[in-house]
């Protein structure tokens, strides 16, 4: 992750202080997967969704930082694929611009737009790279609210492909929790988990609503052959010092090697962050 950067003119986010911790995991990810995938697989996709500018400014400091975009881009391994999706243009159009900067062989696409709807192209892209040789991809879904659907990822899984999933469980779902409930035409949470009579299990279970949503999402993955996510594999992210809950940064592989570089990535990363890096 680099920091103090100089401004470049280009548009930006605003993000706060605990999105660092997201950004640093992620990256460390993103390297290990990429540099151990190096001479296994020809081909290499990452596919970032809800991709950003690849760039923010940090309240309170006014910092200029890479966010997780340019993270993958920039590792020492590069991905031969890249694939970038947000449906602000400014976004879309700024990332372009600073990849555009960084010398890379890598086959880039941005796209604006939905990343529920842009999912065929996606995987045109995707296929047309299986059939130079072998695929593995990475994926990192980084979501501003609960809009993602689980039919993205269900039509991205019919690749070899890790998740990295953000839920925002805390500034979304904990939040306006009685308003999604109450409204039985909102279907956000029945398509985040894969479930739409997600209300009456919830009557019946009797959990916490994030635990709740944490267990379905689990399930749904697991229904596509993934590995459970659950306990040690979820990293909650709260806000630095006030122990308030935001989201959850969950991991999924259908390989055990997976779940062993998101204990690695958790554990040196914690490290890190105790350094105030």
């Amino acid at each position: 992750m680099l920091r103090g950067l100089a401004d470049d003119g280009l548009f930006r986010h605003s993000i706060k202080p605990h999105s660092l911790d997201k950004i640093l995991r992620h990256d460390y990810y993103a390297r290990v997967f990429a540099t151990s995938m190096k001479k296994k697989w020809p081909q290499r996709a990452y596919i970032g969704l809800y991709s950003g500018p690849g760039r923010a400014v940090l309240d309170g400091t006014g910092e200029i930082v890479e966010t997780c975009a340019m993270g993958a881009v920039r590792i020492p391994d590069p991905f031969t694929h890249y694939i970038f999706v947000d449906k602000d243009p400014r976004a879309t159009a700024a990332l372009e611009a600073r990849i555009a900067a960084v010398k890379s062989d890598a086959e880039t696409t941005v796209i604006p737009g939905d990343v529920n709807q842009v999912i065929p192209d996606i995987k045109r892209i995707l296929s047309r790279a299986n059939r130079k040789g072998g695929l593995i991809s990475f994926c990192f879904v980084d979501p501003y609210a609960a809009n993602l659907r689980f039919s993205t990822i269900r039509e991205l899984s019919a690749f070899k492909m890790d998740f990295l999933v953000l839920l925002m469980l805390g500034r979304d779902v904990r939040t306006n929790f009685k308003r999604y409930f109450a409204d039985e035409s909102d279907s956000r949470i029945a398509q985040l988990i894969d479930c739409p009579g997600w209300r009456d299990e919830l009557r019946v279970s009797g959990e916490k609503v994030v635990r709740f949503i944490l267990r379905k999402f689990d399930e749904a993955m697991m229904a596509l052959d993934y590995r459970s996510s659950r306990d040690d594999l979820v990293h909650p992210v709260k806000i630095a010092g006030k122990g308030v809950f935001l989201y959850s940064l969950v991991f999924y592989s259908r390989h055990e090697l997976g779940q062993a570089f998101w204990r690695e990535t958790l554990a040196r990363t914690d490290r890190q962050l105790g350094l105030g890096i």
